[in-house]
C-alpha cells in the first residue's frame, strides 16, 4: 500500500506524447512534435519494428534544426539510437522549446517499417530551499535531539559500569 503514494508521484510528473504505430517508408523517416514546457525536461523514447525485421533508429533533435536534418546534415542530433529492430531513447531538453522525435528508417532498407513508438516526458523535480530561520530551527532542533541521546546513552552506560 505503501508504493501507491511513489506510484501516484511519479505519475504526475510524466506526459505522454505518442503511443501508436507509425509506418516509416524505405529509407524515409518520420518525426513527431515534442514540447518542453520547461528547460532540463527528460524525453523517454522506446520503440520497436512490428513488421519485417528492418532496423530502424530514433534521433533526439531540436524542431529548428529539422529542415537541415531534412537536407542530409546530421550534425545537430541531440541524442541517437543505433539502428535496430527495437530500442530505448532517454535525454533530456536542454531548454524550453520545440523539438522532434525523428523515427529514421535504415538508408539501405529494403522495405517499410511498421514501427511501434511510445514517447513520454518526465518533469525534472526541483529542489525547493526552505527559509533560513525555519533551516535554523531544524539544525537547533537536530542538535538537541542527537546531544539528548548521546546523553541518555552516556547515563545508561555509566549505570551499567557502576552496577557491576
Amino acid at each position: 500500500m505503501s508504493l501507491l503514494p511513489i506510484a501516484l508521484l511519479l505519475a504526475a510528473g510524466s506526459h505522454i506524447v505518442l503511443d501508436d504505430t507509425i509506418e516509416v517508408p524505405r529509407a524515409e523517416w518520420r518525426y513527431v512534435d515534442i514540447v518542453a514546457s520547461e528547460p532540463m525536461m527528460v524525453v523517454n523514447c522506446e520503440f520497436e519494428v512490428v513488421s519485417e525485421n528492418t532496423p530502424v533508429r530514433v534521433v533526439w533533435i531540436a524542431r529548428a534544426d529539422l529542415e537541415s536534418f531534412r537536407a542530409g546534415r546530421r550534425e545537430r542530433i541531440l541524442a541517437a539510437t543505433p539502428f535496430g529492430v527495437d530500442g530505448k531513447l532517454r535525454h533530456f531538453a536542454p531548454a524550453t522549446g520545440d523539438y522532434a522525435m525523428v523515427v529514421e528508417n535504415q538508408p539501405t532498407g529494403r522495405s517499410r517499417a511498421k514501427v511501434k513508438l511510445k514517447v513520454w516526458l518526465e518533469s525534472v523535480v526541483r529542489p525547493k530551499y526552505v527559509s533560513s530561520r525555519r533551516r535554523l530551527m531544524v539544525i537547533l532542533i537536530s542538535t538537541i535531539v542527537f546531544f539528548s541521546i548521546v546523553s541518555l546513552s552516556a547515563f545508561k552506560l555509566s549505570r551499567a559500569f557502576t552496577d557491576r
